[in-house]
């Protein structure tokens, strides 16, 4: 048996927020369930670090397969630029591992965006990003556990951008300038200028201002959404890896993240629907309004339906943009307030031209665990050392038919 079958160096990568959302309900909840059941409480361990049970069952499947296991520790933020600085961290660990062992497999076990983190790695040392000059030679093993594969894309959504920027100016921007002044006007006058003068600087400045930062917004800030949507498209691609890499892709059904990302995605259109509804419904009520004013078919009209509505609007428009901002945040911190003229591309597999194998995991027992927590299936590390076997098998044979040529 050749060393390239014998040695095995495995990375192992977590995904967004490790230890939980809220770690320290995390840790109460491990307290609270030590307490119930009587045992002496014991430090608690994640999948990823020494001593877990995910490791224990890898360690007995891989048998006599000498193995070296590495956890790659980072931040954890959900951000697709820390993400991606965390891929350059991969990508230059696993080419000085295989500068120090050039005849050894390397394997990565990712799960989560931390697959996501692999194939962005894959991408820099293809690009030869990676600090040692042997990066080209790096053609490691990866495994994602759970990972909704996402990719950031340019997108022609017509108008409706522009329209949900005027009406973030209008409707959220206006009323807190107007609040603004007005305290301002207060302030003033409680010092030595009468409140009474400055009304007409207030109402008449409040539209200036919005207009200024209408365009500032909508106009004057394109160039920098335009590099912004570059850099995300770039920080998030992935595509063209696949011909020549092996990759395992492990999933569970009804993965609670891929459902959370979904989930987001129907909030992102619904909310991007109704602001852009909610703004022409208003414009156009109130030039249908203003019309029939000026002449004189309904001169009885009052203004106050139309303060109403836009009252009513302000708050309205608030929660949409909330829930805007909520979507997109799911996928990234930087989409939240990035630009609105891209899509983003979310699969439980990546595009590809020959994946090696793809691995839907189900549950036919009760597990208190996540879907999202694939590393606790009963059969999961057992379908990564078959795998993994199966790889070094082949890896071997391509030596030995090198060798005898």
């Amino acid at each position: 048996m050749s060393e390239v079958r014998q040695q095995l160096l495995i990375t192992l990568v977590h995904g967004t927020w490790p230890r939980g959302l809220f770690p320290r309900i995390v840790r109460f909840k491990h307290w609270v369930r030590a307490l119930v059941r009587r045992q002496p409480r014991g430090p608690l361990i994640f999948w990823f670090e020494e001593g877990s049970p995910f490791l224990a069952r890898l360690g007995t499947e891989l048998g006599d397969v000498p193995h070296k296991i590495t956890p790659l520790l980072w931040s954890g933020a959900n951000s697709i630029f820390v993400r991606d600085k965390t891929a350059q961290v991969l990508a230059e660990h696993l080419s000085g591992e295989h500068a120090q062992h050039p005849q050894a497999t390397q394997l990565v076990i990712a799960h989560s965006h931390g697959g996501n983190i692999a194939l962005r790695a894959l991408h820099h040392l293809k690009q030869g990003k990676a600090s040692p000059s042997c990066v080209e030679s790096v053609n490691p093993l990866v495994v994602t556990l759970g990972t909704p594969f996402m990719e950031v894309h340019p997108a022609d959504f017509g108008r409706r951008p522009f329209y949900i920027r005027v009406a973030l100016t209008i409707f959220v921007m206006g009323p807190i300038l107007f609040l603004l002044l007005g305290l301002l006007g207060w302030f003033l006058s409680l010092i030595f200028v009468p409140l009474e003068p400055l009304l007409p600087v207030l109402v008449a400045g409040t539209p200036f201002l919005v207009l200024i930062m209408g365009r500032w917004w909508v106009v004057w800030r394109a160039p920098a959404r335009q590099n912004q949507l570059v850099a995300l498209e770039d920080a998030t691609r992935l595509s063209g890896l696949w011909s020549t890499q092996r990759l395992l892709v492990i999933r569970a059904i009804d993965d609670e993240a891929s459902l959370t990302l979904s989930l987001g995605a129907i909030l992102n259109y619904l909310a991007a629907r109704s602001i852009a509804v909610v703004l022409l419904f208003y414009l156009v009520l109130a030039f249908s309004v203003r019309t029939a004013r000026l002449m004189g078919l309904l001169p009885w009209l009052p203004k106050w339906p139309l303060v109403f509505v836009l009252l009513g609007c302000f708050p309205l428009t608030i929660i949409l943009f909330g829930l805007l901002f909520l979507g997109r945040s799911w996928y990234g911190r930087e989409l939240a307030v990035s630009p609105l003229e891209c899509q983003i591309n979310i699969h439980s597999t990546p595009d590809a031209t020959s994946p090696s194998k793809i691995v839907t995991l189900v549950r036919r027992t009760f597990a208190r665990s996540l879907r999202h927590g694939i590393y606790d299936h009963e059969d999961c590390a057992k379908v990564i050392a078959d795998w993994v076997r199966s790889q070094l098998t082949a890896r071997g044979q391509e030596v030995e038919n090198r060798n005898a040529l």
